[in-house]
């Protein structure tokens, strides 16, 4: 053995202990197969040929008393009573118990009506989905028929299909419980409309439970349909009922063509629903259409305003018959923020490499679906891989969404369990369950998870099958940590005693090593006085929490000896960023933040004021003014809520790395002023994530916004305002909002919410006029000649009415009713003659005319009309009034100004100011304007017309005039026309005899007999 040299010093006996000895200190808890336990599961079994597991759900009610069940369709079970020979169907729900016979059929299928319907072979139980703790249920029978013309030989029959939803303890609780969600009814029958419907085939609900989906792959001659329908009672019990019902084909038009697949394709066949999936924070619907094309395919949709879903993507399947879309889910595999797609292929087959279904991972890559590249997970021949695909939760609580792909010919029936991950999945099974271990046949059919059944805080799962049976398997937790320790003990030893026998160096001879082993957690934290996140498990009395004592004993050289300390951590830590470090060199690090591990985000902030109702969930911002400015009106909002969302995204998408990492330990710290306290906040999505909690006087309050809070998360919460302290000299709102994190973030600087306060009065004028409308008449008379009011016209009342729905204006100031009278014309003659007033209301109210009430003293006709002194303009008030103005039309105006006129419309306008010293109050609408319509009495304007003989002679003399100038025109030669003859010269032909002409003579002595012609101008002017 070669000497062992340490410092120095020279160890080579066999009972020499070295200066520098190795612990292995390892800590371990495995699990063979994943962390589903295979020896603990529970198994329920249904009625012989019922296809009791067809469709299971896990359910948690909360109400009346809390229990868990099981829901498992059995679609061919016997009917109840008078259907009990009948195939009709039946729902399940399933106690938590090693029974496996203790299964309780939910009665809600009731009698039937055989003069309308048909429930034999209905197959409810064909969908069964739960919306998870405290929801609501739906189960559907898509096969339910619709009977018309019974007895007779047209009779028909139209498999429409019919969904029930039940609530949280299975019973019909609200309106919108029962067996009444059949949407096919009452339209046009036929397999080219709704007449083989087949609704619920596929069922589902969206993730904020708003909305529930079916799916009708027999409609419009099986092109398929699907309907979005709302389910939020909340939002229904509140009016609003606009918001839906959504189909492909447009709920309004029902227009096949809007479908974006050919017929025969069963678009519904399978539905989900998801968040981000191809833009941030926008629900998507997703429907399989698994023969479309003959290959199969999946639409993506959205909603628009018009109840029609608006098809964004389409992703088809690449082999001929292959069932492409018979099975969708939805999940985030590598939790990136973006859902991501599997959808199941069950018929896939390739004959060479002995494939038998096939299921499709589409990875989302920011919302760009046009060159999706999915990843294909293959089956074994002839076992219907992907027939079922599920989101299956966080099995393993890493992070990452898992899922579960039944394959129920494999054998006896398989499932396969795939972990996500950071590049997405992880395509070798993690885990795969066998119906044959259970004794089950066609296992692995329908499944159902994500729901901690147990309480141990791990999603259990539920398998169904085509056996008459169902397995619930529970999830246990699985941990891997392995770490080797060295240490070097302290002992004394004298270097200058060369005590060895037969060679030079210090040895230690001794029987037994016995060392004691100290580990101590969190030293780093401690030290800079912050408290400790771990506890030893198994720690003796007198060790502290962060601290575990052993002992160990050294046998000898070569003979590592091994000890194991469990530490746990405390529950709900915020410094996830720093390791654990205890006393020995180890080191335990929760999180990775890129490749030099910091972590940098990018938190930023937006804020909005609004109002909220107690009840509902809907949020009203704030009008704001020219400036962008909210504005909070005190007279009518006692409470305010701020609407903060809160977003940690990459500043520049194309460099994802630069920052946007998570934000450990986010916080949003908020301050308010005296005139605001903190309420309490909302946030149904975000529940969870967010807790905020105040102060004793609620002016400051703290929010966790997650930790961390993710890459591309975006949280929108509300913080509920008290507004009891603001006062009539309060002007502004401002609240401080400051964001924190230990991830690295140097830009992060207080933001400053502003809104302004104004004190809107609650004051409103309106009049009426009695009679509305007037004649005028008679003959014109001086004002000179006037006795009495019956002399001036017609009598007009003008009632108008004040009122104040607020306080008292005492404190805030003085309010005005101006009247506009029409009193004269702007030539000085008198319109509207005013002569008397009356007021009813408050005693504090006093009215003072601008003009003088009846000023030329005519005497009154009536004892009613009270003569009242001249006062001045306006009305001063401080409660609810009514003031009456009598007067009078003033007849001869009329006769004199407009005596042709058929109609006239007198307007008497009213306003209300007001006087104060503060300068934010505000008073908006507070006007009125009462018409009046005046007419001539009938044969009045007679007397102004023209008489027809006036007419008739300005008829003639305009035809006398007419005929004069044509016939001057005439004589003139205007109208003769200019002979052709006297503008064009003329040419006449003139024969020459040929003998006569000296070419002719020539000619002949040349032998030639050539004949020409000559043309020679004749009379013309020209030449």
């Amino acid at each position: 053995m070669a000497p062992h040299v340490v410092h120095g010093v020279s160890l080579s006996q066999p009972w020499c202990l070295p200066l520098l000895l190795l612990l292995l200190s390892q800590y371990s808890l495995t699990d063979a197969g994943f962390n589903l336990d295979t020896s603990m599961t529970l198994i329920k079994e249904g009625e012989k040929g019922s296809f009791f597991g067809f469709s299971v759900a896990l359910h948690q009610q909360l109400t009346p008393e809390p229990h868990s069940w099981i829901l498992v369709g059995a679609p061919r079970d016997r009917g109840l009573g008078l259907m009990r020979r009948q195939r009709t169907g039946a729902l399940y729900r399933c106690p938590i118990t090693g029974e496996e016979f203790d299964c309780e059929r939910v009665d809600i299928d009731g009698d039937v009506n055989l003069d309308r319907e048909s429930k034999d072979n209905q197959w409810l139980g064909v969908t069964v989905k739960s919306q998870g703790i405290g929801g609501k249920v739906v189960t559907c029978a898509h096969l339910y028929e619709l009977r018309q013309r019974v007895g007779l030989p047209s009779e028909t029959r139209d498999p429409i299909g019919r969904c029930y939803v039940l609530s949280e303890d299975l019973t019909e609780r609200d309106d919108l419980d029962g067996g009444e969600w059949k949407f096919c009814e009452g339209r046009p029958q036929g397999h080219e409309q709704f007449g083989f419907c087949q609704q619920g085939l596929s069922a589902a609900f969206t993730p904020d439970n708003n909305f529930i989906m079916f799916g009708a792959p027999g409609t419009y001659n099986w092109k398929g349909e699907m309907r979005v329908q709302l389910l939020n009672q909340t939002l229904l019990d509140l009016g609003f009922y606009d918001d839906g019902p959504y189909e492909v084909a447009d709920e309004k038009q029902l227009n096949a063509q809007l479908i974006p697949v050919p017929y025969h394709s069963y678009l519904g066949f399978s539905v989900d629903s998801a968040n981000d999936i191809t833009s941030r924070g926008e629900l998507t619907f997703v429907a399989g259409a698994p023969r479309a094309n003959h290959t199969g395919a999946v639409v993506l949709l959205r909603k628009d305003n018009v109840y029609r879903l608006v098809p964004q993507h389409i992703l088809w399947g690449e082999e001929l018959g292959s069932s492409f879309g018979y099975s969708v889910a939805t999940a985030d595999l590598n939790s990136d923020g973006w859902t991501d797609l599997i959808v199941g292929a069950p018929n896939y087959f390739d004959r060479k490499t002995e494939i038998g279904g096939a299921v499709y991972i589409f990875l989302n890559r920011f919302g760009n679906w046009e060159y999706a590249q999915p990843i294909r997970l293959n089956g074994t021949h002839d076992s219907m891989f992907g027939l079922t695909v599920n989101n299956v939760g966080d099995l393993d609580l890493d992070g990452y969404d898992d899922i579960a792909v039944g394959a129920p010919f494999d054998g006896d029936g398989k499932v396969f369990i795939y972990r996500g991950s950071s590049s997405g999945i992880d395509t070798k099974p993690a885990q795969i369950l066998e119906g044959v271990n259970e004794g089950v046949k066609r296992f692995g059919y329908s499944i159902s998870g994500g729901l901690d059944i147990d309480g141990n805080l791990y999603p259990d799962l539920a398998v169904g099958s085509l056996g008459d049976k169902m397995v619930l398997y529970r999830s246990r937790p699985v941990i891997h940590v392995t770490r080797d320790v060295s240490i070097e003990p302290q002992h004394y030893i004298d270097l200058e005693q060369h005590n060895c026998k037969g060679r030079d160096g210090v040895c230690w001879a001794v029987p037994l090593v016995s060392l004691v082993l100290l580990f101590e957690a969190d030293t780093e934290r401690r030290k800079l006085g912050l408290p400790h996140r771990v506890s030893f498990l198994g720690r003796s009395a007198q060790d502290v929490e962060y601290t575990h004592t052993d002992e160990v004993e050294l046998k000898g050289q070569r003979h590592p000896a091994c000890r194991s300390a469990t530490f746990q951590l405390h529950e709900n830590i915020r410094d996830k960023l720093r390791p654990i470090v205890s006393s020995t060199p180890t080191r335990s690090t929760f999180i990775s933040c890129g490749d030099d591990n910091i972590c940098q985000s990018n938190l930023k902030l937006t804020y909005q004021f609004g109002t909220r109702p107690v009840t509902s969930d809907l949020f009203t911002p704030l009008p704001k003014d020219d400036e962008e400015v909210s504005v909070f009106s005190l007279s009518d909002q006692r409470s305010v809520v701020l609407e903060v969302t809160v977003t940690n995204m990459p500043s520049e998408p194309l460099y994802p790395e630069k920052d946007g990492d998570d934000a450990h330990a986010a916080q949003l710290l908020v301050t308010l002023p005296d005139t605001l306290s903190y309420s309490g906040f909302r946030g149904q999505q975000v529940r969870h994530i967010v807790v905020c909690q105040a102060n004793q006087n609620g002016s400051q309050a703290e929010c966790e916004l997650g930790n961390p809070l993710k890459r591309d998360s975006i949280l929108k919460f509300y913080i509920i305002l008290g507004t009891s302290a603001i006062t009539i000299e309060t002007t502004e709102l401002t609240v401080n909002l400051l964001l924190a994190t230990i991830s690295e973030q140097p830009d992060l600087a207080p933001v400053t919410a502003v809104a302004k306060v104004v004190i809107e009065l609650p004051l409103a004028v309106s009049g009426v006029a009695r009679p509305h409308q007037l004649f005028f008449s008679g003959a014109v008379k001086g004002e000179s000649a006037m006795e009495t009011l019956d002399d001036v016209g017609s009598a007009l009342e003008f009632e108008f009415t004040v009122t104040n729905t607020g306080p008292s204006l005492q404190t805030l100031g003085s309010a005005f009713l101006n009247i506009m009278w029409p009193h004269e014309l702007s030539n000085g003659k008198w319109l509207l003659y005013p002569t008397a007033f009356h007021f009813k209301g408050h005693p504090e109210t006093h009215c003072r005319p601008h003009t003088s009430l009846n000023p030329r003293k005519f005497s009154h006709s009536s004892p009613s009309e009270d003569h009242l002194p001249p006062l001045p303009p306006i009305c001063l008030f401080s409660g609810s009034a009514v003031l009456k103005i009598q007067g009078r039309l003033w007849n001869s105006t009329f006769l004199e100004e407009f005596p042709s006129v058929s109609a006239l419309e007198l307007l008497v306008r009213a306003n209300i100011t007001v006087k104060s010293s503060i300068k934010h109050l505000v008073l908006r609408d507070a006007a009125a304007q009462i018409p009046v319509m005046i007419y001539p009495e009938v044969g009045l304007t007679d007397q102004y017309w023209i008489p027809w003989w006036w007419i008739l002679i300005a008829i003639l003399a305009g035809i006398l005039v007419l005929s004069l100038m044509v016939c001057i025109l005439w004589k003139c030669g205007f109208f003769r026309r200019v002979q052709y003859e006297d503008q064009v010269p003329q040419y006449h032909a003139v024969k020459i005899p040929h003998q006569d002409l000296p070419q002719f003579h020539e000619s002949q002595k040349a032998g030639t007999g050539r004949v020409h012609l000559g043309l020679r101008p004749h009379s013309s002017p020209f030449f």
